[in-house]
């Protein structure tokens, strides 16, 4: 299991970091030229302590054809306009306060003695870092990764308690290549609010947990079994808009299956209490192990990847073929498969909505006044078939709904869903009912604090929340959830309302 403890401390780089400074001179040296001089190998020596300050001067000079006092007078003036960055001193000051001093906080800058000796005096109060390290001092600078090892064993840290800060991507990158935590600084506040997420925000652990596991974000069973689900995977992704965090790409396949891979390789009767268990825990969930891929996956799949034209054309007019004479998918069909015939008002909701975000959903309009139907008579309560709760088929009917501008869609289905939706604030329910409660009431303009200071509340000490039961196999009824679904989902809730309730 990955780490679940807060970093114990923050590396900053100094120079365009905390200090600010000008190429800029009254010299004969322009400005680029004096940051070419900075990056070359003459520097690089005087910066690790192996070459004395006017002899650096005199090198640099002779290769960059300019005489040695234009060099070392613009030098001098671009350490008089040295200025510390008092938005981020201060801020570091306000990240101790944050972790109760449980941080500690460095410098780490490829600096010479000599260089060093004049930026100390620039500000008033170096006590704020627990220690400074430089390059003339180390004899070593970096992106060098002995540069890197050399502070964290001086610090006693292990690269994952650690977070680095530099203006430098290679400097950046050489930190990430050890398995530091790093940051590369653009501005003040870009930086300041990634570190307040890492280190307070809940929006922020909840982040965390969802790169810490990354591509592994398995859903589980109510008996145990944890397994690989394309549907999973794709919430996740629609949530995030990351790729990194969702294992799901559109590669060969035409129609999509619920399960991933080997998961579909599905035998055996869970509700069996004299059979062997020795499968539990294994992909072994559907009684005959045969699951055809199904329609409600290849609609989300459709709209979350977006995959090519032609391809979108083609499957939306395979799925057409499913429809019966009132509209709705195959009775409604769930699966792509006739010999299975299923029915559930949600599946044919994302199968509509997929319909809605390319143009097509005039083709089904009796599939939509089929919703319609079932949020006039709340038949959605107890659930569906396949989806558990009155909260999760809501956020599916919300997604329907903003699917598409379409004023006929916009008409029969928003001001109903809304006031169905009002109805649930405020009601007990799972973690995953209370991110996706609060998703809906906020595509919809409603109110709903009381939700959101519950779902905080819920947030696990490792940043994640708990997987809520959002559906469930319709002959066995074996329910399944998931942690990354869950959170992805609570942490654009909880982002959202943040912004949703200042307007409020």
């Amino acid at each position: 299991m990955p780490s679940q403890t807060l970093p114990k401390g923050v590396i900053f780089d100094l120079g365009d970091v905390l200090f600010t400074w000008s190429p800029n001179t009254t010299t004969t040296v322009p400005a680029e030229m004096m940051r070419s001089m900075l990056s070359s190998a003459i520097w690089i020596e005087y910066e690790c302590g192996r070459i004395e300050q006017d002899a650096c001067y005199h090198q640099v000079a002779q290769y960059f054809s300019v005489p040695a006092p234009e060099v070392a007078e613009a030098f001098s003036q671009a350490r008089d306009s040295l200025q510390p960055n008092d938005t981020m001193i201060s801020f570091i000051y306000e990240l101790k306060e944050i972790s109760q001093g449980a941080v500690e906080v460095y410098a780490m800058s490829n600096v010479s003695k000599e260089d060093y000796a004049v930026l100390s005096t620039k500000m008033a109060d170096w006590s704020v870092f627990n220690r400074v390290f430089t390059s003339g001092h180390a004899g070593m600078r970096k992106p060098d990764l002995g540069f890197y090892r050399h502070v964290l064993e001086e610090i006693k840290l292990a690269p994952e308690e650690a977070v680095f800060i530099d203006d430098k991507m290679e400097n950046v990158l050489a930190a990430k290549s050890l398995g530091i935590s790093s940051i590369r600084f653009d501005d003040n506040s870009n930086v300041t609010r990634t570190l307040r997420t890492i280190f307070d925000d809940p929006v922020g652990r909840g982040h965390k947990y969802l790169y810490r596991n990354a591509k592994h974000l398995d859903s589980i069973t109510d008996s145990g079994a944890v397994i690989s689900d394309n549907f999973a995977q794709l919430l996740i992704l629609d949530a995030t808009q990351d790729r990194n965090l969702a294992n799901v790409e559109w590669d060969s396949q035409r129609t999509w299956n619920f399960f991933i891979g080997e998961d579909r390789r599905l035998s055996k009767d869970l509700n069996d209490q004299t059979a062997d268990k020795s499968w539990i825990g294994k992909p072994v969930l559907v009684p005959g192990g045969y699951f055809p891929d199904d329609l409600d996956t290849t609609a989300l799949a459709l709209t979350v990847l977006r995959p090519q034209p032609e391809v979108v054309t083609s499957l939306l007019d395979e799925m057409v073929g499913y429809v019966n004479p009132d509209g709705t998918i195959q009775n409604p069909q769930t699966y792509f498969d006739r010999k299975k015939p299923r029915t559930d008002a949600v599946v044919s909701a994302n199968v509509l909505a997929c319909f809605y975000s390319f143009g097509r959903g005039q083709q089904l309009g009796h599939t939509l006044q089929l919703i319609h139907s079932v949020l006039l008579h709340r038949t959605y309560i107890q659930g569906t078939r396949y989806y558990l709760s009155p909260d999760c088929c809501l956020f599916f009917f919300g997604r329907l709904l903003q699917s598409s501008n379409d004023v006929h869609l916009k008409a029969t289905l928003g001001s109903l869903l809304k006031e169905r939706t009002q109805e649930r604030v405020g009601q007990s329910g799972s973690t995953l009912d209370l991110a996706m409660r609060i998703l809906t009431c906020i595509s919809l303009d409603i109110g709903c604090g009381s939700d959101r200071r519950a779902l905080l509340n819920l947030q696990c000490e490792d940043g994640g929340w708990n997987a809520g039961w959002m559906y469930r196999y319709g002959s066995t009824g074996v329910k399944f959830g998931n942690r990354g679904v869950t959170t992805a989902m609570a942490v654009k809730a909880i982002a959202s309302s943040e912004v949703f309730s200042s307007g409020e």
